[in-house]
This record gives structure tokens, C-alpha cells and sequence, in this order.
């Protein structure tokens, strides 16, 4: 994902760097659109080494969660939850764990281990 090429640089430059650019990125987007391009962010997601950005990541996902106005579970992301999960709980960031929750409760999940 382009947007996290120099993050650090424009996050300094920019304190709402990430909001700007996830604006950007989802604008005009239809609901069916957000709903496609949630497989792209889940590898993303997988990808990620930093914990700040996986705050991010998962933020984002909510984001277009939220566009594509459903609570189906997308197909990828009931495939990589078990990854998903092993993987936010690796970091131990409790940012990413409570948004984590908070997709979870939107898409009202209550189990799926």
C-alpha cells in the first residue's frame, strides 16, 4: 500500500496523514467497491511489521467495513480470521485489539475459534 511509502516522514509533515489519504482512497467508493477491495486490505493487513500500522490497517478496514454497509463476512476475511487474529494478538497493541472488537461487534461476530 503506497500510503505507507515514507509514512513517517508525512505523518510529520501531516498530523491527519492516514485520515487524509483514507478520504482519498474511499472516496466515491460504492458499497460494492468497499466490499471488493476488503481481500486487498486483509493481505495488506498480514503484511504488516509495525504495530502503528497495523492500527492503521485495521482502522481502514473498519472504514470501508462502514462504506460497504453490510455485516457479511466477506469470504477472505472468514478464511484469514484465525491468521488475522494470531496476528493482532502477536503485536499486543490494545488499539488494534479494541478495533479489532469493534469490527467484531459491528459485523456481529461473536465467535468464530
Amino acid at each position: 500500500m503506497r500510503v505507507f511509502d515514507d509514512w513517517e516522514t508525512e505523518l510529520d509533515k501531516n498530523e491527519w496523514y492516514f485520515t487524509d489519504c483514507y478520504e482519498e482512497l474511499t472516496k466515491g467508493l460504492s458499497s460494492s467497491d468497499a466490499f471488493a477491495a476488503i481481500p486487498d486490505i486483509i493481505d495488506v493487513l498480514l503484511t504488516i511489521k509495525e504495530t502503528y500500522l497495523l492500527s492503521e490497517t485495521l482502522d481502514f478496514l473498519r472504514i470501508v467495513y462502514n462504506i460497504a454497509d453490510t455485516t457479511e463476512i466477506h469470504p477472505i476475511l472468514l478464511e484469514q480470521w484465525e491468521n488475522i487474529t494470531r496476528h493482532i494478538q502477536w503485536f499486543d497493541d490494545s488499539y488494534s485489539n479494541s478495533v479489532w472488537k469493534e469490527l467484531q461487534y459491528t459485523l456481529r461476530i461473536t465467535e468464530l475459534n
